[in-house]
This record gives structure tokens, sequence and C-alpha cells, in this order.
């Protein structure tokens, strides 16, 4: 029989990784989490869970993109895999379409994953260091015969005027500059000019001068 392995990447999540493991969780299932140092007690969280919920648990220093790449590598050998977010809780169709026996499968909605074997994903590529667009760069690249639409689950609840603000002041003290990394980030994943950024985020106009500067950064540094 196949393999299933499950495998995540995690910073200061402590309110969220239980609850996310418990909705992945599986008896038959890996499931590998990298957690990028984090500050607020995740780690020791999911060491405290990791003998319950036989979890592979591993430290590296990454990205979103870097650490799934490293907990991808951690799989089982020719096992069928799927990413999943640990301030994601999942529901019973993300397990359906695991076990369905299906590949090359993108579920897309508000939480999306990709469905394949190991072996198969890195022919292709595994994910780049990315902090942003990790994902659609990451897809761009994987072959994909199904494309469907469902609801696997529903991300953390946050009450704010500003999800994305609110999220990266919690990956990090300084996060204005990671904002600004991560605009970086989306030049390059998604191998797009200034004026396609534009195109894209018409509200960002304001700050045109910012964005022009970021995408000479991304030209320099070179697509991914």
């Amino acid at each position: 029989m196949t393999s299933i392995c499950v495998y995540g990447t995690v910073f200061n999540n402590v309110n969220t990784v239980e609850e996310s493991i418990k909705s992945v969780w599986s008896p038959d299932y890996d499931i590998v989490i990298v957690d990028n140092y984090s500050k607020d007690g995740t780690y020791e969280k999911l060491m405290e869970l990791k003998k319950e919920y036989n979890l592979k648990v591993y430290r590296l220093r990454s990205s979103r993109g870097k650490g799934r790449a490293y907990a991808l590598e951690q799989c089982p050998e020719n096992s069928i895999t799927a990413y999943f977010d640990l301030d994601t809780y999942y529901n019973q169709n993300f397990h359906i379409t695991i076990k369905s026996g299906l590949k090359e499968l993108v579920i897309f909605g508000p939480v999306m994953t990709y469905i394949n074997s190991k072996e198969d994903i890195l022919k292709s590529g595994n994910w780049k260091d990315l902090n942003y667009g990790e994902d659609i760069e990451f897809l761009s690249r994987q072959k994909i015969s199904i494309t469907f639409p469902l609801i696997i689950g529903k991300n953390e609840d946050v009450i704010t005027n500003n999800l994305f603000i609110e999220r990266e002041k919690r990956y990090a003290k300084f996060w204005k500059i990671r904002m600004l990394k991560n605009v970086i980030d989306i030049y390059r994943g998604l191998a797009i000019k200034y004026s396609d950024l534009i195109s894209i985020y018409p509200y960002v106009k304001k700050y045109g001068i910012i964005l022009y500067f970021l995408y000479l950064l991304s030209k320099v540094k070179g697509q991914i």
C-alpha cells in the first residue's frame, strides 16, 4: 500500500498548531513539520505533540518555500504527498482527496493543496526559497492533470482590518521590512514586471517609487 505524507512549515503558531495537526492526523499518515525557530513556544508545543501524533519535527531557518522543500524531502520514498498550513483547520474533504488515489491534483478554494507523489514532484523541482508567491511558483512547474474546487478547511479566524499585515506582524518584529522582501519574492516567483504588479494590485500605485525600486532589486537577484 502506498504511504501518505502530509508536510508543512511553521513559525510562531503556538495557538493553532495542535488543532491544525489534529485536523490532518490519521494513523496511517506520516506528518512532517519544519519549524523556522519559532519564538512563541511553537517548537515546544510540537515536541509535546510529537509522540501522540507520530510527528517528524525538524528545525530550519527558512522561508516558507525552503521550509516546505525540506519537509517534503523528509517524506518517505514513493509516498503520496500533500502540503498543509499550521494556522489552518482541515475537514474530511482533505482526507477524502488524499486517499482517493488521484495524483497530479490541485485543490483550490479558500485553502489549497497539491497532491502527488514525492518523486514526481521532485522531478519537476522542489519548492523554491520564497516567502511569498511560493505556491504559485511551485504549481507553475508541477504536472497538473486535475484542478478541482473544494472546501478542504478554513484559515484561522483573525479579527482585523488587514489580515495580510497582521499575519506579517506575527512572523517578524520588523514586519515592514519583511513586506518589502515579500514584494521582491512576488516579482521573482511570479516572473512579473512592475507594470504587471500595478495591474494586479492597482491600489498600490501610491507606492510606485518604492515598488519600482524593489522591481530593480528583483532583477539584480534574478528570476527563480
